[in-house]
């Protein structure tokens, strides 16, 4: 099953996907809200070539798993992304995979650590692999 992850974001929208097998994941795209304030429309077009079977969306929860004024924004967002794109779409636990993706950066060139286009695609990637762990 191909998955599509989006770490949704008010100023960037990481993307990353997996091959058919859901096995391997990949770093897609940075949609910048700058660029694009409607960010539905640049991920319809890639959901169009891509072609997934489910998309993912990262959910920010609070230390108690409570959910968040960004999760509300982020369910939101899901249901605007469902019924354009007629797929289903799900949510993966996001805590702290931005901080998780910068840690992670820092391995990096110095120039690169501070790419937040990068991070952020790598978000996404790590929302997958915790969708892909919690549904194994």
């Amino acid at each position: 099953m191909k998955l599509l992850g989006i770490d949704y974001g008010r100023r960037r929208v990481g993307v990353a996907v997996t091959d058919s097998s859901g096995q391997h994941i990949r770093g897609l795209t940075t949609i910048d809200r700058k660029k694009h304030p409607d960010p539905l429309t640049p991920l319809i077009s890639i959901i169009s070539q891509e072609n997934p079977d489910i998309l993912i969306l990262g959910l920010p929860l609070d230390i108690n798993d409570a959910e968040t004024v960004m999760s509300k924004e982020v369910r939101s967002f899901a249901q605007s992304l469902r019924e354009r794109s007629g797929l289903p779409v799900d949510f993966a636990d996001e805590s702290y995979s931005s901080r998780r993706a910068s840690s992670l950066m820092m391995f990096r060139k110095k120039k690169d650590r501070r790419d937040k286009a990068a991070i952020d695609r790598l978000a996404a990637c790590l929302i997958l692999e915790v969708y892909r762990e919690d549904h194994a």
